[in-house]
């Protein structure tokens, strides 16, 4: 006998969550660059008062996704909501690949925008050191939103529903598409995103903790959010 409706519909309800956490942010981001929603303006810098203001206005998107998410199931919630790694149930020996992904990821985040940070005349200078605390809070904050987002609300919400490797391919789907517009961007930012989105996928599925994916991808964020810091303080 077929799987009815119903099952396929609790199998969609993570997905659903995911996608619109993702356009709510999408939205809010337009809203800003379109005027619809003011900036919280903050300095003279229209770049960094959009950053700040997104930043405040995602934020509170993927605590409400967390909320329907323990809605959804509230024991998968439980199993996976913690930062310290279950190694021994890994697969893997996360406590090497870790950091091997880690650093890996970071110096190839690093070259990347090195690029753009020449091309713009980026500088390392007394202004970039004053932005240095919003760097590290933005990395943050972003990292959290996306990994809440797109990794916790799909492995947590899915777990014993689906294979864990279909898991881990749905994340990297839905990370690196959202990347199409961000950064890297472009289809080279798809598949980059997706590869490392589906590496975090793997890190929360075998070690049962968000722990790795949020630490790998904030040092992406430190990086990138950095180099936007370096941009602007070469302008000043």
């Amino acid at each position: 006998m077929g799987k009815s409706f119903s099952h396929y519909l609790r199998l969609a309800i993570p997905v659903l969550i995911s996608f619109a956490g993702l356009a709510s942010v999408l939205y809010v981001s337009m809203s800003l660059q379109g005027g619809t929603i003011p900036l919280w303006n903050v300095s003279q810098n229209k770049l960094l008062n959009f950053t700040i203001t997104m930043q405040l206005m995602a934020l509170p998107i993927s605590f409400v996704a967390m909320a329907l998410l323990y809605l959804y199931d509230k024991e998968n919630f439980k199993l996976f909501f913690r930062f310290r790694s279950d190694t021994a149930s890994a697969e893997n020996n996360w406590k090497f690949l870790g950091p091997l992904v880690a650093v890996g990821f970071t110096f190839g985040t690093m070259f990347y925008m090195s690029v753009g940070v020449q091309a713009q005349h980026g500088q390392l200078n007394a202004s970039f050191y004053q932005l240095l605390p919003l760097v590290l809070l933005f990395a943050a904050t972003n990292a959290w939103t996306e990994e809440m987002l797109t990794r916790f609300v799909i492995v947590a919400g899915l777990h014993g529903k689906l294979k864990p490797g279909t898991i881990c391919w749905i994340s990297a789907a839905i990370f690196g598409s959202g990347h199409f517009f961000g950064t890297p961007n472009g289809v080279f930012g798809v598949i980059a995103s997706g590869f490392l989105g589906w590496l975090l996928a793997q890190s929360v599925v075998e070690t049962r903790a968000l722990g790795w994916a949020l630490f790998i991808h904030f040092l992406q964020d430190v990086v990138i959010f950095g180099a936007g810091a370096m941009i602007l303080a070469g302008q000043g």
